[in-house]
């Protein structure tokens, strides 16, 4: 199944709310043209409540912000209490309402949601919020989406956008008040077709257009229309770019524009999928590029850049200040501030009668070249050279703006500076029309170069690295990129452009308190904050300082670029006193053993900010770098490795859905979605990529070879995301399939060769048993990946009492002394598992069977095993030890003398789960 072919997700908008309000979810689906496809049906059932439901306390994740763009969010709700057919009402701290639009995410198996999305219109300030069912109010200035023959418009009252539906134009016009702010947006590329040399040959260069093929009206309104376009990119052959002539097409890429009621600005959210030859294709440029209108005087045209800490750099086309004679105070401080200058005739005659002859700087540059540096440059035309000092920094916040005193163009990239190399291109701002580039890769930062690190693999037992012939490809993995144009009437002020910072850096978040989250019983079992006793005191504080420690390292180790942005080491090599970023499969961490979990669950029952803001960019790292979309290998994501890419295991745990629904739920990102529903791919991938062949022989007993765990947990967290997702029982009724069937394992969860290996059947869903003996032990790693989570979620879902008995012999088992097993299983044995990954399985099984002396088991399972102990805290290194000063973890403090991600994760897991299983017995 390619990706083309997925179903597509639901959108029911606030305008269309009334019209879906009498249907089941999968009938719904079907009005907005979307669902799984025919035939499906929902477990509806009658949700109905005895009291009114409850509603929501909502706050701003980082505070009350100033005035910015809309924005949306996911708020769960207890099963049974919210109807499908629910319309929503926001309510400000002052009483008043606030115009709010509302939409299902995911639905309770009796039809109730369980998570609705909503979104706000430009300008809200409110400190809190309380979101209700009732209905909702509309805004002064609804916003709109309209199809045309040519395309589609997007309008709320201020500004107008017009969409393209095919050809290489993507966005023809946007206009403010009727004046035209920017036309022929256009998505470029620029390859070469061999890396940067060092020997002075020049790689042959092309030019290649983003073409649209297709246009839809995800959402249109009130409060925010959302327009979805898809495409390719074609190389430009002749005067018409873009035309192709039949030309082969590379890079598939979606854009959504998204408008917001009251916003002066529009988003835009562009992704593209790898599918050109990373030996031969290296991309020098990918961007957005415009042109802007240029009606002023020279002297009344304005250039704007932003930096990352409020700073702005602002300079005219043609500079009036420092000059040899002085045009005026006037004068000088309109050009400063950006307003209209007095006319002429005031200046001083020594200035107005011969500042023509002063120069027109005609093209401008802001490029980041790292996390550490940008430069703006300047020059006045092609034929002089660049005067690069014109300003530098640390870090821009990825604004900038050309025009006048009579409109022009704002324009950013979210994330500039950590994604580099990136900038902003102003060329023709002394000309009529000036040219805008957004570059998402700056073709000033070199080529992007996607080969494997090595062309030799380097062994699994003393590299941990285990690469395989044509697995090590970036083939199918994706890059998003979120962009922001704003349509000024007059030049901003400087006060505007730094209040303007935030919707770049750190766009403003609405969410719940922890404990709606947790009593909404969603994402599994967790535990709220205790610290009621020095113990527990002593685990919350473990929790808090590994969020700072990886908070401090993305800083210190400066992990940061377009690629790695998001991600992790995985092993310290204390040595060297750097992370082990060159050596095989100790090096990018790929969310191993549920790093973004751990950040997930630290942020749900704290509501830190700094674990939210690093778990959402480690799901949107793991989501599109280390996964596979397209291609061979759609469905599956890459094993940690030096490249993100690199590694020969392609594994379902990677690509799986269950930990990105984190993200997705809290934030309604719609590209999520869609990423998210590619893991589908999967069930059939599986069929052509065993993830046992290299460990085992070949079989021909069943369609596909998987392990129990973490593969066939892995499909079934995407079995259940896309059933709660669209209320299509087809997806549950896998997942209870391949329950039934474990459940008539001899061994049950324990079945298995090479910790757990049984047969598939993508089509019908069902597990084969090759193993026909009872267990006699082996390496069990089975539930490392968030596997216990998926499971107690899914339980609480379905009833298959023979699987419920299943799961509870093995939790009651897997870390139980001899004697208890061989009284159950008649022999002993040794599943080969980690203490502390498995502490919350024993813990679980106590509670289940109502025995404090297992869940006290599960507890001590976690407190006496050494990779379980909390880290102390960092020392520095210095003198000739490091290149830097720099903060470690001293690794004779930690078991085994290693410090490593995995630990890290699950031993937050652990406390977490524990914590929320068994309490009281709690240290």
């Amino acid at each position: 199944m390619s990706a083309s072919e997925l179903p597509r997700r639901t959108f029911l908008t606030a305008s269309a709310a009334v019209a879906a309000a009498a249907l089941s979810p999968t009938a719904a689906n079907a009005a907005s043209g979307t669902g799984s496809g025919a035939g499906a049906t929902a477990d509806t059932g009658t949700a109905t409540t005895q009291e009114p439901p409850p509603s929501a306390a909502l706050h701003w994740l980082d505070g009350t912000p100033a005035p910015g763009p809309g924005t949306a969010w996911g708020v769960p709700w207890p099963r049974g209490t919210v109807a499908h057919r629910t319309h929503f009402g926001l309510t400000r701290a002052d009483g008043s309402a606030a115009p709010v639009q509302s939409w299902p995410l995911a639905f309770w198996p009796d039809g109730s949601i369980k998570w609705s999305a909503h979104a706000i219109g430009a300008g809200e300030t409110s400190s809190t919020y309380t979101l209700a069912p009732g209905h909702p109010a509309a805004p002064a200035r609804a916003v709109s989406a309209s199809r045309t023959h040519t395309g589609a418009t997007l309008t709320n009252g201020v500004i107008t956008v017009r969409v393209a539906r095919s050809g290489p134009i993507v966005i023809p016009s946007i206009a403010r008040a009727g004046r035209t702010t920017a036309t022929n947006g256009r998505l470029t590329l620029l390859l070469q077709d061999a890396p940067d040399s060092e020997d002075g040959a020049e790689p042959r260069r092309t030019s290649w257009t983003g073409v649209v093929t297709d246009l839809d009206v995800e959402q249109s309104g009130p409060v925010r229309a959302v327009l979805k376009l898809t495409g390719h990119y074609l190389r430009d052959r002749g005067p018409v770019r873009g035309a192709g002539n039949g030309a082969r097409g590379i890079l598939p890429w979606t854009l959504r524009i998204y408008l917001s009621a009251g916003d002066d600005s529009i988003r835009l959210v562009h992704n593209f999928l790898w599918d050109a030859d990373e030996t031969r294709e290296f991309v020098r440029g990918l961007g957005l590029e415009l042109t802007v209108p240029m009606a002023d005087e020279a002297h009344n045209r304005h250039l704007r850049f932003g930096g990352a800490s409020g700073g702005i750099w602002g300079e005219p086309v043609r500079v009036l200040t420092g000059l040899r004679r002085d045009p005026g105070a006037a004068v000088r401080a309109a050009q400063v501030a950006g307003t209209a200058t007095p006319p002429v005739s005031d200046w001083a005659t020594t200035v107005s009668s011969e500042y023509q002859q002063l120069a027109l700087w005609n093209d401008f540059t802001l490029f980041q070249e790292s996390a550490q540096h940008f430069a703006i440059w300047k020059r006045t035309s092609s034929a002089g050279s660049w005067l690069k000092h014109a300003g530098q920094g640390d870090r821009a916040s990825g604004f900038g703006y050309v025009g006048g005193i009579s409109g022009g163009l704002g324009f950013g990239l979210r994330d500039f500076w950590q994604r580099f190399p990136r900038s902003l291109d102003v060329r023709g701002a002394a000309t009529d029309n000036a040219t805008v580039t957004l570059w998402s890769w700056s073709p000033h930062g070199g080529a992007m170069d996607l080969r494997h690190y090595d062309t030799t693999a380097h062994g699994l037992d003393l590299a941990y690295e285990d690469v395989q012939a044509g697995f090590s490809t970036p083939q199918g993995m994706a890059r998003s990129t979120e962009l922001r144009l704003w349509a000024f009437d007059t030049t901003p002020s400087r006060d505007q452009i730094a209040a303007l910072a935030p919707a770049l850096t750190a766009p403003p978040q609405v969410v719940a308190d922890p404990r709606w989250y947790h009593d909404a019983k969603v994402f599994g079992r967790w535990g709220l904050i205790d610290r009621s006793t020095p113990g527990r005191a002593q685990l919350e504080d473990s929790i808090a300082h590994d969020v700072a420690f990886y908070a401090a390292e993305v800083e210190q180790r400066s992990w940061y670029g377009f690629w790695h942005y998001g991600d992790v080491m995985h092993t310290y090599d204390p040595d060297r006193h750097v992370w082990r970023y060159d050596v095989g499969g100790y090096a990018w961490d790929n969310a191993e053993l549920g790093t973004d979990a751990a950040l997930w669950y630290a942020f749900l029952r704290s509501g830190d900010p700094v674990a939210f803001r690093l778990a959402h960019a480690m799901t949107q790292h793991v989501s599109e770098v280390d996964m596979h979309h397209i291609g061979r290998f759609a469905g599956l994501g890459s094993r940690h490795n030096v490249s993100h890419w690199g590694d020969g295991a392609k594994e379902a745990r990677v690509g799986e859905s269950y930990t990105k629904r984190f993200s997705y739920y809290l934030t309604a990102d719609e590209l999520l979605g869609d990423l998210i529903r590619t893991s589908l791919q999967a069930d059939q991938t599986l069929v052509s990529i065993d993830p046992l062949r290299e460990v085992l022989p070949p079989q021909t007993l069943a369609p596909a070879r998987v392990r129990i765990g973490p593969d066939w947990y892995a499909l079934m967290g995407n079995w259940l995301t896309e059933w709660e997702r669209t209320g299509d029982t087809k997806w549950r009724d896998r997942i209870t399939t391949g329950m039934a069937d474990i459940a008539t394992f001899p061994a049950g969860l324990f079945t298995g060769e090479a910790g757990g290996a049984v047969g598939f059947d993508p089509r019908t869903a069902h597990l084969y048993n090759f193993n026909k003996g009872d267990y006699t032990g082996g390496y069990n790693l089975s539930m490392a990946f968030l596997g216990e989570q998926a499971l107690w979620e899914v339980l609480d879902l379905v009833d298959v009492p023979a699987f419920r008995q299943t799961y509870l012999d093995f939790a009651r088992y897997v870390q139980a002394p001899a004697a208890e097993q061989i009284a159950h299983y008649g022999f002993s044995f040794n599943p080969g598992v980690f203490k502390t990954i498995y502490s919350r399985m024993t813990a679980w099984a106590g509670e289940q069977l109502n025995e404090p002396n297992i869940r006290q088991r599960g507890w001590q399972q976690l407190l006496t095993d050494p990779a379980g102990q909390p880290w102390p805290a960092a020392v520095s290194v210095s003198g000739d030890a490091a290149i830097e000063p720099i903060n470690e973890i001293p690794a004779s403090s930690v078991a085994d003398h290693t410090v490593a991600t995995n630990d890290a994760a699950q031993r937050t897991l652990a406390i977490i789960a524990l914590l929320g299983i068994a309490p009281q017995e709690a240290p």
